[in-house]
Protein backbone atom coordinates (compact mmCIF):
# COMPACT_ATOMS: atom_id res chain seq x y z
CA UNK A 1 0.00 0.00 0.00
CA UNK A 2 1.29 3.48 -0.90
CA UNK A 3 1.96 5.48 2.26
CA UNK A 4 3.50 8.53 0.55
CA UNK A 5 2.29 11.51 2.61
CA UNK A 6 0.63 14.16 0.47
CA UNK A 7 -1.21 16.88 2.33
CA UNK A 8 -4.48 18.17 0.83
CA UNK A 9 -3.46 18.75 -2.80
CA UNK A 10 -5.30 21.59 -4.53
CA UNK A 11 -6.71 21.23 -8.04
CA UNK A 12 -7.85 24.37 -9.87
CA UNK A 13 -10.38 23.44 -12.55
CA UNK A 14 -12.59 25.07 -15.16
CA UNK A 15 -14.15 24.58 -18.56
CA UNK A 16 -11.19 26.03 -20.41
CA UNK A 17 -10.96 29.70 -21.46
CA UNK A 18 -12.40 30.41 -18.02
CA UNK A 19 -9.50 32.13 -16.27
CA UNK A 20 -7.32 29.29 -15.01
CA UNK A 21 -4.09 31.08 -15.90
CA UNK A 22 -4.72 34.39 -14.09
CA UNK A 23 -6.02 32.60 -11.01
CA UNK A 24 -2.97 30.33 -10.92
CA UNK A 25 -0.70 33.34 -11.49
CA UNK A 26 -2.12 34.76 -8.29
CA UNK A 27 -2.15 31.75 -5.99
CA UNK A 28 0.35 29.16 -7.25
CA UNK A 29 3.36 31.23 -6.18
CA UNK A 30 2.51 31.07 -2.50
CA UNK A 31 5.64 29.79 -0.77
CA UNK A 32 3.87 26.57 0.31
CA UNK A 33 2.98 25.36 -3.18
CA UNK A 34 4.78 23.05 -5.58
CA UNK A 35 3.36 22.78 -9.11
CA UNK A 36 4.17 21.15 -12.48
CA UNK A 37 5.91 23.47 -14.93
CA UNK A 38 6.55 23.53 -18.68
CA UNK A 39 9.67 21.49 -17.96
CA UNK A 40 7.62 18.70 -16.41
CA UNK A 41 5.51 18.91 -19.54
CA UNK A 42 8.54 18.66 -21.83
CA UNK A 43 10.27 15.88 -19.86
CA UNK A 44 7.44 14.06 -18.07
CA UNK A 45 9.62 11.10 -17.10
CA UNK A 46 12.23 13.28 -15.41
CA UNK A 47 10.63 14.45 -12.18
CA UNK A 48 13.90 15.99 -11.04
CA UNK A 49 13.31 18.93 -13.42
CA UNK A 50 10.80 20.10 -10.80
CA UNK A 51 13.78 21.43 -8.89
CA UNK A 52 14.12 24.15 -11.55
CA UNK A 53 10.96 25.76 -10.22
CA UNK A 54 12.82 26.75 -7.06
CA UNK A 55 14.26 29.56 -9.17
CA UNK A 56 11.11 31.58 -8.54
CA UNK A 57 11.90 31.58 -4.81
CA UNK A 58 15.12 33.53 -5.34
CA UNK A 59 14.47 37.07 -4.03
CA UNK A 60 15.63 38.75 -7.26
CA UNK A 61 13.25 36.60 -9.30
CA UNK A 62 10.14 36.96 -7.16
CA UNK A 63 8.98 40.10 -8.95
CA UNK A 64 7.78 40.33 -12.55
CA UNK A 65 10.86 38.33 -13.65
CA UNK A 66 9.10 35.10 -12.71
CA UNK A 67 6.68 35.57 -15.61
CA UNK A 68 9.37 35.94 -18.26
CA UNK A 69 9.86 33.37 -20.98
CA UNK A 70 12.00 30.43 -19.90
CA UNK A 71 11.40 30.86 -16.19
CA UNK A 72 9.51 27.82 -14.82
CA UNK A 73 5.76 28.53 -14.84
CA UNK A 74 2.73 26.52 -13.83
CA UNK A 75 1.05 24.58 -16.64
CA UNK A 76 -1.62 21.93 -17.15
CA UNK A 77 1.18 19.47 -18.01
CA UNK A 78 -0.97 16.80 -19.64
CA UNK A 79 2.03 14.74 -20.83
CA UNK A 80 3.01 14.37 -17.18
CA UNK A 81 -0.43 13.14 -16.14
CA UNK A 82 -0.67 11.04 -19.30
CA UNK A 83 2.20 8.92 -18.00
CA UNK A 84 0.11 8.17 -14.93
CA UNK A 85 -3.15 7.57 -16.80
CA UNK A 86 -3.11 7.83 -20.64
CA UNK A 87 -6.74 8.95 -20.83
CA UNK A 88 -6.41 11.85 -18.40
CA UNK A 89 -6.11 14.63 -20.99
CA UNK A 90 -8.99 14.02 -23.39
CA UNK A 91 -11.47 11.37 -22.24
CA UNK A 92 -14.86 11.29 -23.95
CA UNK A 93 -16.54 11.42 -20.52
CA UNK A 94 -15.67 12.48 -17.01
CA UNK A 95 -13.20 10.27 -15.19
CA UNK A 96 -14.71 8.47 -12.19
CA UNK A 97 -13.56 6.46 -9.20
CA UNK A 98 -13.93 3.18 -11.04
CA UNK A 99 -11.31 4.30 -13.57
CA UNK A 100 -8.60 4.33 -10.91
CA UNK A 101 -6.40 1.23 -10.81
CA UNK A 102 -3.84 0.55 -8.07
CA UNK A 103 -1.13 1.12 -10.68
CA UNK A 104 -2.52 4.52 -11.73
CA UNK A 105 -2.96 5.55 -8.10
CA UNK A 106 0.63 4.64 -7.33
CA UNK A 107 1.93 6.64 -10.32
CA UNK A 108 -0.13 9.74 -9.51
CA UNK A 109 0.88 9.77 -5.88
CA UNK A 110 4.55 9.21 -6.65
CA UNK A 111 4.52 11.95 -9.29
CA UNK A 112 2.98 14.50 -6.94
CA UNK A 113 5.24 13.45 -4.06
CA UNK A 114 8.31 13.86 -6.28
CA UNK A 115 7.30 17.34 -7.45
CA UNK A 116 6.72 18.45 -3.86
CA UNK A 117 10.03 16.96 -2.75
CA UNK A 118 12.13 18.40 -5.57
CA UNK A 119 10.59 21.85 -5.14
CA UNK A 120 11.05 21.60 -1.35
CA UNK A 121 7.46 22.58 -0.64
CA UNK A 122 4.80 21.33 1.75
CA UNK A 123 1.71 21.46 -0.49
CA UNK A 124 0.82 20.79 -4.13
CA UNK A 125 -1.34 22.72 -6.58
CA UNK A 126 -2.18 21.98 -10.22
CA UNK A 127 -4.59 23.16 -12.90
CA UNK A 128 -6.54 21.38 -15.63
CA UNK A 129 -9.54 22.09 -17.80
CA UNK A 130 -12.51 20.21 -19.21
CA UNK A 131 -14.22 17.42 -17.29
CA UNK A 132 -14.23 17.65 -13.51
CA UNK A 133 -12.21 14.44 -12.84
CA UNK A 134 -13.16 15.09 -9.21
CA UNK A 135 -14.23 11.55 -8.27
CA UNK A 136 -11.16 10.15 -10.02
CA UNK A 137 -8.71 12.38 -8.15
CA UNK A 138 -10.49 12.05 -4.79
CA UNK A 139 -10.01 8.30 -5.06
CA UNK A 140 -6.27 8.88 -5.48
CA UNK A 141 -6.02 11.80 -3.03
CA UNK A 142 -8.87 11.43 -0.48
CA UNK A 143 -8.24 14.85 1.07
CA UNK A 144 -7.90 16.73 -2.24
CA UNK A 145 -9.55 20.14 -2.48
CA UNK A 146 -10.92 21.75 -5.64
CA UNK A 147 -11.24 25.35 -6.78
CA UNK A 148 -13.68 25.83 -9.65
CA UNK A 149 -13.23 29.00 -11.65
CA UNK A 150 -16.26 29.84 -13.76
CA UNK A 151 -16.58 32.58 -16.36
CA UNK A 152 -19.57 33.99 -18.21
CA UNK A 153 -20.41 31.28 -20.73
CA UNK A 154 -20.87 33.82 -23.50
CA UNK A 155 -17.27 34.93 -23.09
CA UNK A 156 -16.06 31.33 -22.98
CA UNK A 157 -18.03 30.37 -26.10
CA UNK A 158 -16.76 33.43 -27.94
CA UNK A 159 -13.22 32.42 -27.02
CA UNK A 160 -13.75 28.83 -28.19
CA UNK A 161 -14.81 30.05 -31.62
CA UNK A 162 -11.64 32.10 -31.95
CA UNK A 163 -9.10 29.31 -31.43
CA UNK A 164 -8.23 26.58 -33.91
CA UNK A 165 -7.69 23.80 -31.34
CA UNK A 166 -11.28 23.73 -30.04
CA UNK A 167 -12.67 20.35 -31.08
CA UNK A 168 -16.20 21.73 -31.35
CA UNK A 169 -15.25 22.56 -34.94
CA UNK A 170 -15.68 18.82 -35.61
CA UNK A 171 -19.31 18.78 -34.44
CA UNK A 172 -21.23 16.81 -31.84
CA UNK A 173 -20.54 13.43 -33.43
CA UNK A 174 -16.78 13.86 -33.24
CA UNK A 175 -16.12 16.12 -30.26
CA UNK A 176 -15.09 14.42 -27.02
CA UNK A 177 -18.13 15.30 -24.91
CA UNK A 178 -20.54 12.67 -26.17
CA UNK A 179 -23.69 13.27 -28.19
CA UNK A 180 -26.23 15.67 -26.57
CA UNK A 181 -29.74 14.44 -25.86
CA UNK A 182 -32.41 14.55 -28.55
CA UNK A 183 -33.94 17.79 -27.32
CA UNK A 184 -30.62 19.60 -27.52
CA UNK A 185 -29.89 18.11 -30.93
CA UNK A 186 -33.20 19.48 -32.17
CA UNK A 187 -32.27 22.93 -30.86
CA UNK A 188 -28.88 22.76 -32.53
CA UNK A 189 -30.52 21.72 -35.80
CA UNK A 190 -32.88 24.70 -35.50
CA UNK A 191 -29.78 26.93 -35.27
CA UNK A 192 -28.23 25.03 -38.22
CA UNK A 193 -25.42 23.82 -35.98
CA UNK A 194 -24.01 27.32 -35.64
CA UNK A 195 -20.53 27.08 -34.18
CA UNK A 196 -21.47 29.62 -31.54
CA UNK A 197 -24.44 27.41 -30.65
CA UNK A 198 -22.11 24.42 -30.43
CA UNK A 199 -19.79 26.43 -28.19
CA UNK A 200 -22.70 27.32 -25.92
CA UNK A 201 -23.61 23.64 -25.52
CA UNK A 202 -19.95 22.74 -25.03
CA UNK A 203 -19.69 25.18 -22.11
CA UNK A 204 -23.06 24.05 -20.74
CA UNK A 205 -22.01 20.38 -20.64
CA UNK A 206 -18.69 21.01 -18.93
CA UNK A 207 -19.77 23.64 -16.41
CA UNK A 208 -22.74 21.46 -15.40
CA UNK A 209 -20.46 18.45 -14.96
CA UNK A 210 -18.04 20.35 -12.72
CA UNK A 211 -20.84 21.92 -10.66
CA UNK A 212 -22.69 18.64 -10.18
CA UNK A 213 -19.57 16.77 -9.08
CA UNK A 214 -18.51 19.64 -6.84
CA UNK A 215 -21.82 19.57 -4.98
CA UNK A 216 -21.06 16.01 -3.89
CA UNK A 217 -18.02 17.19 -1.95
CA UNK A 218 -18.05 18.65 1.57
CA UNK A 219 -18.31 22.43 1.35
CA UNK A 220 -14.86 22.84 2.87
CA UNK A 221 -13.35 20.93 -0.08
CA UNK A 222 -14.93 22.82 -3.00
CA UNK A 223 -14.63 26.53 -3.69
CA UNK A 224 -16.30 28.49 -6.49
CA UNK A 225 -14.53 31.55 -7.89
CA UNK A 226 -16.15 33.69 -10.57
CA UNK A 227 -13.76 35.13 -13.13
CA UNK A 228 -15.63 38.42 -13.01
CA UNK A 229 -15.06 38.68 -9.25
CA UNK A 230 -11.41 37.74 -9.75
CA UNK A 231 -10.70 40.55 -12.21
CA UNK A 232 -12.71 43.04 -10.13
CA UNK A 233 -10.69 42.35 -6.97
CA UNK A 234 -7.80 39.94 -7.62
CA UNK A 235 -6.27 40.24 -4.17
CA UNK A 236 -9.51 39.49 -2.37
CA UNK A 237 -10.18 36.35 -4.40
CA UNK A 238 -6.57 35.20 -4.13
CA UNK A 239 -6.67 35.54 -0.34
CA UNK A 240 -9.95 33.62 -0.28
CA UNK A 241 -8.33 30.76 -2.20
CA UNK A 242 -5.30 30.66 0.09
CA UNK A 243 -7.51 30.62 3.16
CA UNK A 244 -9.58 27.83 1.58
CA UNK A 245 -6.35 25.85 1.11
CA UNK A 246 -5.56 26.31 4.79
CA UNK A 247 -2.11 27.84 4.29
CA UNK A 248 -2.65 31.50 5.06
CA UNK A 249 0.79 32.20 6.47
CA UNK A 250 3.67 34.54 5.65
CA UNK A 251 1.13 37.09 4.46
CA UNK A 252 3.82 39.73 3.86
CA UNK A 253 5.58 37.69 1.20
CA UNK A 254 2.34 36.66 -0.44
CA UNK A 255 1.03 40.21 -0.46
CA UNK A 256 4.25 41.31 -2.18
CA UNK A 257 3.70 38.63 -4.82
CA UNK A 258 0.14 39.81 -5.44
CA UNK A 259 1.45 43.27 -6.29
CA UNK A 260 3.55 41.76 -9.12
CA UNK A 261 0.60 40.13 -10.92
CA UNK A 262 -1.15 42.10 -13.64
CA UNK A 263 -4.72 40.96 -14.28
CA UNK A 264 -6.60 42.10 -17.39
CA UNK A 265 -10.38 41.74 -17.65
CA UNK A 266 -10.74 39.97 -21.00
CA UNK A 267 -14.51 40.46 -20.79
CA UNK A 268 -14.01 44.20 -21.19
CA UNK A 269 -10.67 44.59 -22.97
CA UNK A 270 -9.43 42.94 -26.14
CA UNK A 271 -6.76 40.31 -25.44
CA UNK A 272 -5.97 38.78 -28.84
CA UNK A 273 -9.71 38.85 -29.61
CA UNK A 274 -12.35 41.53 -28.94
CA UNK A 275 -14.65 41.16 -25.89
CA UNK A 276 -17.73 39.05 -26.44
CA UNK A 277 -20.10 42.00 -26.06
CA UNK A 278 -18.52 43.60 -29.12
CA UNK A 279 -19.03 40.43 -31.14
CA UNK A 280 -22.51 39.28 -30.13
CA UNK A 281 -25.66 40.76 -31.56
CA UNK A 282 -29.21 40.37 -30.15
CA UNK A 283 -29.73 37.13 -32.11
CA UNK A 284 -26.59 35.53 -30.69
CA UNK A 285 -27.55 36.52 -27.14
CA UNK A 286 -31.08 35.17 -27.61
CA UNK A 287 -29.68 31.92 -29.01
CA UNK A 288 -27.27 31.51 -26.11
CA UNK A 289 -30.03 32.13 -23.58
CA UNK A 290 -32.12 29.45 -25.26
CA UNK A 291 -29.31 26.90 -25.13
CA UNK A 292 -27.60 27.67 -21.82
CA UNK A 293 -29.73 30.26 -20.05
CA UNK A 294 -30.23 28.12 -16.97
CA UNK A 295 -26.49 27.82 -16.45
CA UNK A 296 -25.98 31.55 -16.96
CA UNK A 297 -28.62 32.21 -14.30
CA UNK A 298 -27.07 29.67 -11.89
CA UNK A 299 -23.87 31.71 -11.80
CA UNK A 300 -25.65 35.09 -11.85
CA UNK A 301 -24.83 35.97 -15.43
CA UNK A 302 -27.91 37.90 -16.50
Amino acid sequence: MDETPIDRPIFVIGTGRSGLTPLMDLIAYHESFAWPSQYNERWPKLHAVSALSRIVDIPSVRSHVKFRRGVPKHTEAYPLWGRCFPGFAEPFRDLVAEDVTPYAKRLFRQTVADIVRYQRKTRFIAEYSGWSRIAFLRTIFPDAKFIHIVRDGRAVAHSYTNVDWWNGWEGVYRWRLGIPDQGMLEKLERYEYSFLALAAVYWKILVTNISDKGRLLPSEDFLLVRYEDLVADPNKEARRCIEFAGIDKDRTRFEHHLRTVKIIDANLHGVRIPPWRESFGPKQIEMFNDLAGDELAEFNYT
